[in-house]
């Protein structure tokens, strides 16, 4: 493997020039930057980027942790504030973590050796100690949920998307509904499952039946079972599409009219809305806000901005299709 002494010397440069042209520096004419980058190229020569880093302390790098990659939202999320920060010149590294410590102090310990620039958040953080007073002095933005007072964070408000689950199924005369929730461990499923009920216990004429499911390891047997027991339902609000396409599948198998005789409702407004027969209804996070704010706050912080740390709370909406009679 080619290194920088080699392109010099067929360069007939000394390796100081070499690299003033890799890092674009002044004081070198286009006459000689141009037989450099020849070399490189005969070469195929790879600059070290990570001594480089270390060297001008900055690897243009931004980590991202994540609890994983099941869940569609986030992946538009990584795909969306990809594109922005390498515009900007930055390339993201993502970890992991599926609620491990272990893990999360792996990719954590992993970030710090490549010197990362600033690091995003999107799970909690179950990392203590020194590993803990490392991270929080990076430029951080948490992602989904407040973090601390110190660091700062963009949301969506995702008790008021519950309260707007409830309000339309109520105002679509649902009396016997279905709550597919996720794991309440989850800060997102206890917020969605507070504003939920903030409003239904003002109705106590409409019965609630709430389960609690994986949001990824379910399939339609689960349903299945779950219709058989409660047939009267008129009503389903799933934690997650995913879970309200489960939901559709077996509503189908039962030749329910979904979206006469049952409305449903998911939540997150990701593709899977538009892969559904019907099509599904959803509250939508905003995605792109989350991302241009996201961006905003790490460059903000980054370039040494010292203002109090912004906790951005962003406003749900509903995106009705052909699951529900919303108009």
């Amino acid at each position: 493997m080619a290194n920088m002494q080699d392109v010099a010397k067929l360069a007939n440069v000394s390796v100081t020039t070499v690299s003033r042209v890799i890092n674009n520096r002044k004081y070198v004419n286009e006459e000689t930057k141009q037989i450099v980058l020849e070399a490189i190229q005969t070469l195929d020569y790879v600059p070290n980027e990570l001594a480089r880093s270390f060297y001008y302390n900055s690897s243009k790098m931004i980590g991202l942790l994540i609890y994983d990659l099941k869940n569609d939202f986030y992946n538009q999320f990584i795909t969306r504030i990809e594109s922005q920060l390498i515009e900007k010149g930055y390339s993201l590294m993502i970890g992991t973590t599926q609620g491990n410590p272990e893990r999360e102090a792996y990719f954590l310990n992993l970030f710090l050796a490549n010197n990362i620039d600033e690091l995003i958040l999107c799970t909690n953080l179950c990392t203590q100690g020194p590993l803990l007073q490392k991270v929080l002095k990076l430029p951080l933005v948490s992602v989904g949920r407040v973090l601390s007072d110190e660091v700062s964070s963009v949301s969506a408000d995702n008790t008021s998307g519950g309260q707007l689950a409830a309000q339309i199924l109520i105002q679509n005369r649902c009396r016997e509904i279905l709550f597919v929730n996720g794991p309440k461990t989850l800060h997102s499923v206890q917020e969605k499952s507070a504003g939920f009920y903030q409003v239904m216990d003002q109705y106590p004429e409409i019965h609630v039946h709430e389960v609690i499911l994986d949001f990824v390891n379910v399939t339609q047997t689960s349903f299945d079972q779950l219709f058989r027991q409660w047939p009267s339902i008129d009503g389903i609000f799933a934690a997650s599409d995913f879970l309200a396409a489960c939901a559709l599948r077996s509503l189908h198998s039962l030749d329910k009219k979904v979206g006469e005789a049952i409305q449903v409702i998911g939540y997150e407004n990701t593709n899977v809305c538009l892969c559904t027969n019907p099509l599904l209804s959803s509250i939508a996070r905003p995605l792109e806000e989350m991302v241009d704010w996201t961006t905003q706050l790490l460059f903000q912080e980054v370039q040494g901005d010292k203002t109090a740390p912004r906790h951005v709370l962003l406003k749900n909406s509903f995106v009705p299709r052909e699951t529900t009679q919303w108009k």
